[in-house]
C-alpha cells in the first residue's frame, strides 16, 4: 500500500528535496557530534577514575579500568 502511495504523490520539488537533504545531514552532523562529546565525557570520567585508583595506591584496579 505504501508504494502506491509513492507512485501517486507528486515529487518532491527539487530546492525542497536539497532542503531536505540538508536539513538531515545537519541533523546527523549534530548527533555525530553529540556522540563523540558523549564519548570524550566518558573518557574523561575513565580517566578520573584511574587516577583516583592510583591515589588510592589500588594499581589493581587503575590497571583493570585501564583496559
Amino acid at each position: 500500500m505504501e508504494t502506491v502511495k509513492n507512485l501517486l504523490k507528486p515529487k518532491a520539488n527539487p530546492q525542497q528535496q536539497l532542503r531536505d537533504w540538508q536539513r538531515r545531514l545537519r541533523q546527523e552532523c549534530r548527533n555525530i557530534e553529540r556522540q563523540i562529546r558523549d564519548v570524550q565525557r566518558e573518557e574523561k570520567n575513565v580517566q578520573k577514575s584511574i587516577r583516583e585508583a592510583a591515589k588510592r595506591n589500588d594499581m589493581g584496579s587503575a590497571k583493570v579500568i585501564n583496559l
